[in-house]
């Protein structure tokens, strides 16, 4: 599959969190590395998932937020990775940042130029990337 998104990973579900109209689905990635989504449960019935179900979690690069001087704090968001800034493009508005995580996961992030400057990226710059649960969408192979 193709798709416009430069952050697509595959895992398998780990777990579901059912909720009344949502469910958390928790989806250990091949490297080990876990992303979490919020999807309804209505989507969850339609992509059939179950643990050990095979799925794609795409992020939208725009949806990802950086964070730097993080130490002092925690989130609310689930989907944190900590890792340094690999490759930095300057546009005329918008900065495209590649963080790779210790493990090796590499995620895509478009922030503005303000952004870029404010956090004062260069390539080596620790970040912490934040995307919400609900900001993940999950895709699965139609059955055969």
């Amino acid at each position: 599959m193709k798709t416009s998104s430069r952050n697509s990973f595959h895992g398998k579900v780990t777990a579901i969190r059912a909720g009344v109209i949502n469910d958390e689905i928790e989806l250990l990635l091949d490297n080990g590395d876990t992303v979490y989504a919020l999807i309804t449960r209505t989507a969850t019935e339609k992509l059939k998932l179950a643990v050990g179900s095979e799925a794609l979690a795409i992020v939208k690069a725009t949806e990802i937020m950086l964070a730097a001087e993080t130490e002092d704090y925690l989130f609310s968001c689930k989907n944190q990775f900590s890792g340094k800034v690999v490759k930095l493009v300057r546009g005329f508005v918008n900065g495209e940042v590649l963080l790779q995580t210790a493990s090796g996961l590499e995620l895509n992030a478009t922030i503005t130029l303000e952004g870029v400057n404010r956090l004062k990226l260069e390539r080596g710059t620790p970040v912490v990337a934040l995307f919400k649960t609900a900001n993940v969408l999950l895709a699965v192979k139609k059955p055969q």
